[in-house]
């Protein structure tokens, strides 16, 4: 079993209401893995007044998705050393 730890800031569109929260963040995470477990850790709201959260989870990635993470660690950091 792969796990992946997320910390997230994801913005809290208007549309959405607290009732509906814990979906919508399972919908916007779902893409990452298997999500099993999640927690907003924090809502803050920014100068214009848009609301954020600080969203933390971990996620189970099988084989394939855990090659493209090595891949693009990879090459984030050969682009790292290549850059002057």
């Amino acid at each position: 079993m792969n796990l992946r730890r997320l910390d997230r800031q994801l913005l809290w569109p208007e549309a959405v209401p607290a009732e509906r929260l814990g979906g919508w963040i399972r919908q916007q995470l779902q893409p990452e893995g298997q999500l099993l477990r999640w927690a907003i850790t924090a809502v803050n709201s920014d100068a214009a007044g848009q609301r954020w959260l600080q969203v933390e989870a971990v996620v189970e990635i099988g084989a394939s998705e855990q090659e493209a993470v090595v891949q693009v660690g990879a090459a984030v950091e050969q682009e790292a050393v290549v850059q002057p």
